[in-house]
């Protein structure tokens, strides 16, 4: 997909003539930046559930060190807001990792070797300033502007119904036309005992995630 941004100023620009705001000792330069970017935050989270996450997806490396189970994740990702996928690299291929709940850790073990991970994550919505971009990816941009416009109007005391119509009917836009999902193909999950003579052996096979923590977990022969 080609980007289709357009930068903080114009947006605030343009949240200024639809509210009117451009001069109004309600608002301060500053204000209208932090509103902005909360409105971002607002649809960056409406596109990932919509599915399509994957545009921001971001990658970094996880070393594990054997015997250890807990891995802070802001280590590494310092911008992590949700786990798009987790492997354990060997050799020149990478292996899903299985996610656990908390309550499936019996029988597991903590990985007693080194292992190098590649985690794929999905970063928090970055706060921009002067000159910097949004990716509205289908101009869903408008989200932003609609949220804006119902907290100008609100600090306002003023009626904020027609922006919220709108940023109603943008998420139901985006909900249907984003519902796809490029990292989680449908497929049949089937659980089955290690193979012994699976081609990817290693010590690491799955991971709780916990608070901001990785936990790394080997199986010690239950089923995975």
């Amino acid at each position: 997909m080609a980007a289709r941004t357009q930068t903080i100023d114009f947006l605030i620009s343009r949240l200024e003539k639809l509210t009117d705001s451009e001069v109004d000792g309600h608002l301060s330069s500053a204000e209208k930046f932090e509103i902005m970017n909360s409105a971002m935050a607002e649809t960056w989270d409406v596109i990932c559930d919509a599915g399509l996450a994957e545009k921001f997806v971001k990658s970094a490396t996880v070393s594990a060190v054997a015997g250890t189970t807990e891995y802070p994740i802001f280590t590494s990702a310092s911008d992590f807001y949700r786990v798009h996928q987790l492997y354990v690299v060997e050799g020149n291929q990478k292996r899903l990792l299985t996610r656990l709940n908390p309550s499936e850790i019996q029988g597991y073990e903590s990985p007693p070797v080194n292992a190098t991970l590649k985690l794929y994550y999905i970063p928090y919505s970055p706060i921009l300033t002067t000159g910097q971009s949004f990716d509205g990816i289908n101009g869903w941009e408008e989200h932003s502007l609609m949220v804006a416009c119902c907290a100008v109007k609100l600090k306002k005391e003023d009626s904020y119904s027609q922006y919220n119509q709108r940023k109603q009917e943008l998420e139901a836009r985006i909900k249907v036309l984003g519902n796809v999902d490029f990292g989680e193909p449908p497929r049949v999950s089937r659980k089955r005992r290690k193979d012994p003579w699976y081609v990817y052996q290693s010590a690491v096979d799955a991971y709780v995630l916990r608070g901001d923590k990785i936990e790394l977990y080997y199986n010690a022969g239950v089923y995975v």
